[in-house]
């Protein structure tokens, strides 16, 4: 297959609509993070309230997306993203007038949370799905590169936006731009026209339990699924130490101040933004196997750095030079990891079921997030910061050496790989038959 590159898929208006709505879709999310933080902890002066909040905000997205995947696969992609945007707006829309009237409290919040998040649960796979309706397969390592690139970059700028906006405009509006930013992408998607795309006969007459029941025993059976769901769980489950102690990390390990915390951020916020648009190129010149390498690599280095810049490095412009080289590096590494196997799961699995498989991969990845974080919070107490992030060096290790052996990979990836090739053709053989 030929990859034609960013200028002939810049030339395909549906997908150049629909990333642009991604985009706008982000800029808003990104403003919401903040501000609903804020506007959480303001309402209800209590940490309790924003634990609270903050975990049944992830509920839905790991109890409800397997199941809601099915249900996605059978429906309009682009009326299910146009709706949830819709429901999402009118959700943030009733959070503003709260505010603005002064009734608002913690259990409006609660149950609006409860909202968004069920409709996101929907928009998740309905987005995963979508790539095969606009573009053909030789073009999606371009169309994800893309897609990725832009929404790092737009959701750098929002967090960095997001308090001067607060600040200079006041959370009302900030609320009242984020409902704004999910009502236009809605009108935006109402410009993408999706390409049908070929489902076999016997998916398109299964009952709901049996596809459900069919996208598990996918998973199940497959050994490449697998192999994206370790690095996936694994990638989760390795970062959730790392953002979830920022803070010590910044004064018990860097010995640093306050701005170390952007340093850090911005670093491998910048360094994941080039390395999905250069991952195209970079795959022109890497094998999988070396890509999956490098990415592994970058989760050593992760805890690494910091622990031996504050070990050895003194000065605090050389700390931040050091900082900010290694943050960009372990970025772009990650990235590229990312981007492989957000672009691997699109060519492997048919579209008919790419939103039930990646709801699957997704609610099991994120399901590691506060799973590990728990276990962080206990640990943390007995062990301290500096010895959580040498055990993460050592798993990280253990990791590059197992899942990342060549072994493993070749067990895992090209067999599977060559066993999706046989049933492809033997289908296509029924079909033509």
């Amino acid at each position: 297959m030929e990859k034609k590159g960013y200028k002939h898929i810049l030339k395909q208006k549906s997908f150049v609509a629909y990333v642009f709505a991604n985009v706008i879709n982000r800029f808003g999310d990104s403003l919401d993070s903040i501000a609903f933080t804020w506007i959480i902890y303001t309402i209800t002066g209590n940490a309790f309230w924003s634990a609270l909040i903050f975990g049944v905000n992830r509920l839905p997205t790991i109890l409800l997306q397997p199941f809601l995947g099915v249900l996605v696969d059978k429906m309009n992609k682009k009326k299910v993203l146009i709706s949830t945007d819709i429901i999402r707006g009118i959700c943030v829309f009733f959070i503003g007038l709260g505010l603005i009237q002064g009734w608002l409290n913690e259990w409006h919040l609660l149950f609006t949370t409860i909202f968004i998040s069920t409709a996101e649960a929907f928009r998740m796979p309905a987005s995963a799905s979508m790539l095969p309706h606009l573009l053909n397969e030789e073009d999606y390592e371009y169309g994800v590169s893309l897609n990725q690139g832009l929404l790092g970059t737009v959701e750098l700028i929002g967090l960095a936006s997001a308090g001067f906006i607060i600040g200079w405009l006041g959370v009302e509006s900030a609320v009242f731009i984020d409902m704004v930013t999910f009502f236009l992408c809605a009108v935006v998607l109402l410009f993408v026209r999706l390409r049908p795309v070929l489902k076999t006969e016997e998916s398109s007459q299964d009952s709901y339990f049996q596809e459900l029941k069919n996208g598990f025993r996918f998973v199940k059976n497959n050994k490449l699924i697998w192999y994206i769901l370790m690095l996936a769980v694994f990638m989760n489950g390795i970062f959730t130490p790392f953002n979830a102690l920022q803070a010590p990390l910044i004064s018990e390990i860097l010995k640093s101040g306050e701005a170390m915390l952007s340093i850090v951020g911005m670093s491998i916020t910048i360094g994941g933004i080039f390395g999905s648009f250069v991952y195209p190129k970079i795959k022109d010149h890497l094998s999988e196997f070396l890509l999956i390498k490098v990415g592994a690599i970058s989760l050593i280095l992760m805890y690494v750095a910091p622990l031996m810049i504050g070990q050895f490095i003194q000065g605090e412009l050389l700390k931040y030079s050091a900082v900010l080289i290694t943050g960009i590096v372990c970025g772009i590494l990650i990235a590229l990891l990312n981007t492989y196997v957000g672009v691997l799961t699109v060519q492997i699995v048919k579209p008919e079921y790419l939103g039930r498989i990646n709801s699957i991969l997704y609610a099991i990845s994120a399901a590691a997030m506060p799973f590990v974080s728990f276990i962080v919070s206990g640990v943390v107490v007995y062990i301290g910061t500096k010895n959580v992030f040498i055990g993460c060096v050592t798993l990280a290790i253990l990791f590059y050496f197992t899942v990342c052996s060549k072994k493993v990979y070749n067990s895992m990836v090209v067999n599977g790989r060559k066993k999706i090739e046989v049933i492809n053709e033997e289908v296509m053989h029924v079909q033509e038959g």
